[in-house]
């Protein structure tokens, strides 16, 4: 996985990728269903699948802080729905996808 990935160009991966690394890569980021790239193998061991589970777990959590915050809240849940929409399609391309803002810069799972 490179340490500098642009979110404008990304390239598809070449890596040979589990044969549900897709799926899983695009469930991570629909509510806590991360932990199933997190938990099932072989696709948890893929740095692509853990990726994308990383990017879940941030949105999820952040989701979740910010849903508390009266009306900025409510904004900030649009934002956070975008990040959710980009990931997906970035996944089903099968590309990395580094999240906007200082989001990207967090990692859970390494």
């Amino acid at each position: 996985m490179a340490e500098n990935q642009n979110v404008q160009a990304q390239e598809p991966v070449s890596e040979q990728l589990p044969q549900n690394a897709k799926l899983f890569s695009i469930l991570a980021y629909i509510g806590v269903l991360w932990l199933l790239g997190l938990l099932i193998s072989p696709e948890k061991t893929s740095p692509f699948v853990r990726s994308h589970v990383n990017n879940g777990i941030v949105i999820c959590i952040t989701g979740a802080i910010l849903a508390c915050i009266p009306f900025l809240g409510w904004i900030a849940e649009i934002v956070v729905v975008v990040f959710m929409i980009m990931g997906i399609i970035a996944a089903a391309k099968t590309q990395y996808f580094t999240l906007p803002l200082f989001l990207g810069k967090i990692k859970i799972v390494k």
